[in-house]
């Protein structure tokens, strides 16, 4: 990891100790995933460890302010209505919205959430749920038409790649990554950015796309205190957390600082 990402890596494992324990969250994995109630998810034996999280104190002596990572959310129509007033009043900067899946679903709430949390200055970025079996330049077509010109004017667009709610028989993993290498490729193109790549940990743990996608930003879940141990844009470290605003859990990130 380079140099920056590693010093920022240390003030997000402080931070998180305390932002998981004053939102309410959990620090072990639960039902909900970013798009789609599942089951309990598998350990990702890649993100497991048992290494203790450096204090508030040490983080702060290797880094200043400037270095502090974004607080932020994902949401989808799951979530219901959101009041995001309350949510930025949290000090929520940023948040990912479950745009469109597969290549007709569009979320229902997608568009109404988008502008009302702009409205609050919330950066937003809209995500796609990628299904297995569909054709993946088709799927890009269908996320860059309900996201439109402004798909990337705050931040970039993500793919989520999960397992839980697509086909139950998926293609082999070669045929797997070269649609979603195509998928990537358009929207990639569309808005003149690096598309973040969310990998479930069951989903990875099937088809390690890791290593071959680490060319586009990675999104990567760990639950608790203590940061992804592969390079990461965003690091959602809590499914269950409580913040104003939202009825019920929410999935809690944290952003690079230099993102």
């Amino acid at each position: 990891m380079k140099l920056r990402s590693a010093v920022a890596t240390l003030v997000v494992a402080a931070l998180v100790a305390a932002l998981v324990a004053a939102c309410g969250g959990s620090s072990t994995p639960e039902v909900e995933s970013v798009a789609t109630p599942s089951a309990t998810p598998p350990v990702d034996p890649v993100e497991t460890s048992t290494a203790p999280a450096p204090t508030e104190t040490e983080a702060e002596a290797e880094v200043g302010d400037d270095l502090s990572p974004r607080q932020g959310i994902d949401a989808s129509h799951h979530q219901g209505p959101i009041d995001w007033q309350k949510v930025a009043d949290h000090g929520i900067s940023f948040a990912d919205l479950k745009a469109t899946e597969g290549t007709g679903f569009v979320d229902p709430r997608f568009a109404g959430h988008r502008a009302a949390a702009t409205g609050q200055g919330i950066a937003v970025a809209g995500y796609h749920y990628f299904q297995l079996c569909s054709d993946g330049v088709a799927q890009a077509a269908h996320f860059i038409d309900v996201l439109g010109e402004e798909g990337a004017a705050a931040l970039a667009p993500a793919v989520d790649l999960e397992l839980v709610g697509s086909c139950p028989n998926p293609p082999t993993r070669k045929v797997l990554l070269a649609e979603v290498r195509e998928f990537l490729a358009a929207v990639d193109e569309e808005y003149d950015t690096s598309t973040v790549v969310y990998l479930y940990p069951d989903f990875e743990e099937r088809f390690g796309f890791a290593a071959d996608l680490a060319d586009h930003p990675q999104w990567v879940r760990r639950l608790g205190d203590s940061a992804p141990r592969r390079d990461w844009e965003i690091w959602q470290y809590d499914d269950h957390g409580s913040v104003p605003g939202i009825a019920g859990p929410a999935d809690l990130n944290l952003m690079q600082p230099s993102a």
